[in-house]
């Protein structure tokens, strides 16, 4: 058996289809796709796929403050986070990973909440 989520699905090129995925997903909310508006999709999806990757146990570091950055001009709303956690966990699962597996990237994702939202949304 593998060690890590990244080497049993078969590492770069499953998460890079995943991601593929992912983004036709997102780019359909109606919400969502106005954070895409000029945005390098190309660069977007290779950062996904590493940061991805990273949270799979992948050859990539997941790098907090970079998330933060280049977020922070962005002022995503807490709904809209929700909603991309969603969609994240519905593509892995339609790209078979197992829920034991969905819910450690779940737990990931969501301790990155504080990073990638408007710290006015998160204001008491």
């Amino acid at each position: 058996m593998s060690d890590t989520i990244w080497e049993r699905y078969g590492g770069y090129g499953f998460v890079a289809k995943a991601v593929d995925d992912f983004y036709a997903r997102v780019l359909l909310s109606r919400d969502l796709a106005p954070y895409f508006v000029n945005i390098n999709m190309e660069k977007l999806v290779e950062h996904q796929i590493e940061t991805i990757g990273a949270v799979m146990g992948g050859p990539y570091d997941l790098d907090i403050e970079v998330l933060r950055r280049s977020h922070a001009r962005l002022k995503i709303k807490l709904a809209h986070f929700r909603e991309i956690a969603a969609i994240l966990s519905l593509t892995l699962e339609d790209n078979g990973l197992t829920e034991a597996d969905r819910d450690a990237l779940r737990a990931v994702v969501a301790s990155t909440r504080d990073a990638i939202v408007d710290p006015a949304e998160l204001a008491p």
